[in-house]
């Protein structure tokens, strides 16, 4: 896995976050995420080796009872964890560079349905399996990629101020457990996404 596919997914994110920071609306927020978020994914299957990691199948290891208790407790565990940020933000409200905009009607229907889904896939193929190939090489398997990847992951929610960074870092380090135990990436798009709704719904 080449750091440059990595980065060149990363680069219309990171666009795309530094634009919807101009916007108050959530038509304009919502737009902008989707568009950086649909790019990365765009760029990845344009890159044929790149495509071939990113959008593989994977067989679980693990059977569906113990994935199902796994994605309960992650979700349970990220819930909490998350909830933390509000004071600490309200503590540190200079810290904080942006906020997502509440939608409403249909536009919001929208996002509390597709938008998590987006989110989690396409944060999930960047940071887990794309994250977890790049430095695997450097690092190994173990503790030192699990951080690694987390504390990038984090760093991704930089806008979010530093209690969301180290809300999602610690997330990541569950989530990355879980992607190397089970084996399939899609227990833990499922556990974002629940996550997610939550708190988008």
């Amino acid at each position: 896995m080449s750091p440059a596919w990595f980065l060149a997914a990363l680069l219309p994110t990171f666009v795309s976050q530094m634009l919807r920071l101009q916007y108050h609306d959530a038509a304009g927020w919502i737009f902008w995420d989707y568009a950086g978020r649909l790019c990365a994914l765009a760029v990845l299957a344009a890159i044929p080796a790149a495509r071939a990691i990113a959008f593989r199948r994977e067989a679980r290891r693990l059977p569906l009872w113990k994935l199902g208790l796994s994605v309960v407790g992650i979700t349970l565990a990220s819930i909490a964890l998350i909830g933390l940020e509000r004071p600490i933000n309200a503590a540190l409200p200079m810290t904080v560079l942006g906020h997502y905009p509440r939608s409403t009607g249909w536009l919001h229907l929208v996002d509390v349905t597709f938008g998590p889904a987006l989110v989690a896939f396409s944060e999930e193929i960047m940071f887990r399996r794309l994250g977890r190939e790049m430095l695997r090489p450097w690092l190994g398997d173990r503790a030192l990629m699990v951080l690694a990847t987390s504390l990038m992951f984090g760093a991704y929610h930089w806008w979010a101020g530093p209690a969301a960074m180290t809300g999602a870092a610690i997330c990541g380090l569950f989530l990355m457990v879980l992607y190397q135990r089970s084996g399939a990436l899609w227990p833990v798009v499922l556990a974002h996404y629940l996550v997610d709704l939550y708190f988008f719904a």
